[in-house]
């Protein structure tokens, strides 16, 4: 029987024939299914990159600091500051933006900025304790700066 030939119900040829052919679209059919699914698994891994951090980071007693050539989450880290302290701040991007926040736990923030880019200040420090510095880039290539300076002096 050629292609195009109607089948016969008194033949199994028909019959065989047009099996085969239903296998064949069955086989494409998984195949696109499975690139498809292949396709969509790949895309959505792409998705998720919250939660990078490439760079280097400095914390201690008197100083915070990052330096990064992506930032996509938060970075924080904790500072003993006194009265009468200044916490000299500096914020360099060359892309991105992030938000800073610097405060003590259970109290309002002596400091709270989004969306910075590129920013040069002291903030006064009025009563003693533990401060939390916190950090969250959006996309963000540069550095930050967090340096203690004691009882007001450089």
């Amino acid at each position: 029987m050629e292609y195009g030939e109607e089948p016969s119900e008194k033949t199994g040829k028909g019959r065989r024939l047009i099996k085969e052919q239903y296998a064949w679209v069955r086989m494409l059919k998984m195949s696109m299914g499975i690139g498809l699914f292949a396709t969509i698994l790949f895309l959505l891994t792409g998705c998720g990159t919250g939660g990078i951090f490439d760079g280097s980071r400095v914390s201690n007693g008197s100083v915070f600091q990052l330096e990064y050539s992506v930032l996509n989450r938060e970075e924080s880290a904790e500072m003993e500051l006194w009265a009468g302290d200044q916490l000299r701040v500096t914020l360099s991007h060359a892309k991105g933006y992030v938000d800073v926040t610097v405060g003590m736990e259970g109290k309002d923030p002596i400091y709270q900025g989004n969306a910075q880019q590129n920013a040069e200040f002291a903030l006064e420090i009025s009563a003693a304790g533990s401060y939390t510095i916190s950090v969250s880039g959006h996309q963000a290539k540069g550095s930050v700066s967090f340096i203690r300076i004691p009882g007001g002096k450089e």
